[in-house]
């Protein structure tokens, strides 16, 4: 019976130059994802992650879990189990850059919220995530209207698309019994409000999708069924899970 194991990258590095690469903590949290899995005797039979690093890096550190528990039971990293699909990518950073940039010279709210979450995004903590938030969504709403596109951005319609693409492509019966899927939180948004059938905002999931979390489906009578969404069973203490 084939499973999709849907999966959020690991804590990435928001306080950085470079949010594209995983935190120490990112790798853990994808190293005891891998670690639980593969004692509950869920051994992936294939990888398919994102072309980003971090998604790369979670993957990897995910495969170290697992190998910690039975080594032999990771085939070797050739093409047939460890794919990369670029359609699984998230939006890039040029976007939110270039959007509130643009944001902010037309909305004075706006403007004052970003100068705000300069001054705090190094510091991390719960006021800067609710600030990048707060701006990520009207960012993403304004980027979804399409009456405005930089020169070099991807459009929504492009990234909705593709995003389309990858879901169709992967949600499909496979011989492959455990596919389990390195992403990003706008990518499983918009996948979990196909796949739940949700009328709302497309994105809607995107800042509640925890770090490693796991959204499981599994195909039943001719469709993929979801049975777990956002599930973090490898973080029970609430301390060592994030959402930014």
């Amino acid at each position: 019976m084939s499973v999709i194991y849907l999966i959020r990258h690991g804590q990435a590095n928001s306080q950085g130059e470079d949010y594209d690469l995983l935190t120490p903590r990112g790798k853990e949290q994808a190293f005891l994802l891998g670690k639980y899995m593969a004692s509950n005797d869920d051994f992936p039979d294939k990888i398919i992650a994102g072309t980003m690093r971090r998604h790369k890096e979670t993957a990897e550190s995910f495969l170290e879990g697992v190998r910690s528990v039975d080594p032999k039971k990771v085939p070797a990293i050739q093409p047939d189990f460890f794919h990369q699909d670029s359609n699984w990518n998230e939006f890039s950073s040029q976007l939110w850059k270039a959007y509130s940039a643009y944001l902010a010279g037309i909305r004075p709210e706006f403007a004052k919220s970003l100068a705000l979450f300069s001054q705090v995004r190094l510091k991390g903590g719960i006021r800067s995530a609710a600030l990048f938030f707060k701006l990520t969504e009207e960012i993403l709403s304004f980027w979804r209207e399409g009456s405005y596109t930089p020169e070099g951005i991807e459009s929504y319609a492009q990234f909705e698309s593709r995003v389309k693409l990858a879901y169709t492509k992967y949600f499909q019966p496979s011989s492959s019994e455990r596919v389990y899927i390195f992403t990003s939180g706008t990518p499983i948004s918009l996948t979990l409000n196909r796949m739940l059938k949700q009328d709302q905002d497309m994105f809607t999931w995107m800042p509640w999708i925890w770090n490693t979390s796991l959204s499981v489906f599994r195909w039943v009578r001719g469709a993929y069924v979801p049975i777990s969404v956002n599930f973090l069973p490898h973080l029970p203490d609430k301390k060592n899970r994030t959402l930014y």
